[in-house]
């Protein structure tokens, strides 16, 4: 398995036979070719409609190879697009594509959409999306950040006791010292074998092993 960050928090996931994209936006260093889509099936999947999750550029794609795109239902296909292959998705769907060699699950997210367990052969991966303990210390209450944090450590308890190979989790430094709170929560409840951060600047075409 390849992984390389497209930017914030977008990755591309390279298997034998088979490409995973999570939440393109930009790609400041060119890591998605056509070269990519060549005699490989693609699943794009997008979380949110959050403009740093979702462009409609991904379309385009479909004219270099065989893509499937699994859309959070909040957001919107240009008509020109209609016909491609969508599944729209919301919290708690689970379902098989590519002749059933690759296995979808969507759970809730702490901010708009879902985030994503994507079992592709013997690899499980999960895409936060936009599923983070938002700890804004400076603008909520001590009571809203408890609550806040809660929420999230409901979701995540869904997950604990899954096999997880990789797992991308929001790094916000908006969030200051809090930044790798929802990252600490994960590591301890889910326990992945490994934990990529994203949702943060300057990790454009970064590669992780």
């Amino acid at each position: 398995m390849e992984i390389t960050c497209i930017g914030h928090s977008g990755f591309l996931i390279e298997l034998p036979e088979y490409n995973i994209i999570f939440d393109y936006f930009k790609d400041k260093k060119s890591v998605i070719t056509p070269e990519i889509f060549k005699d490989k099936n693609t699943c794009v999947c997008v979380s949110h409609t959050h403009h740093d999750h979702y462009n409609t550029k991904i379309f385009d794609w479909s004219s270099l190879g065989d893509v499937t795109y699994i859309l959070d239902n909040g957001c919107k296909v240009p008509e020109k697009f209609a016909n491609e292959k969508i599944i729209t998705v919301r919290e708690s769907n689970d379902f098989d594509i590519f002749g059933g060699a690759v296995n979808v699950k969507t759970y809730g997210s702490t901010d708009e959409g879902v985030s994503f367990l994507v079992t592709a052969g013997d690899f499980v991966i999960f895409h936060a999306g936009d599923l983070n303990d938002w700890y804004w210390e400076d603008e909520s209450t001590p009571e809203e950040l408890i609550q806040d944090e809660e929420s999230y450590l409901c979701i995540i308890k869904k997950l604990a006791g899954q096999k997880i190979d990789i797992a991308f989790i929001p790094n916000d430094p908006r969030l200051k010292h809090n930044a790798g709170r929802g990252i600490d929560h994960f590591k301890r409840i889910v326990a992945p074998k490994k934990i990529i951060p994203m949702h943060f600047p300057g990790n454009d075409g970064v590669k992780y092993q």
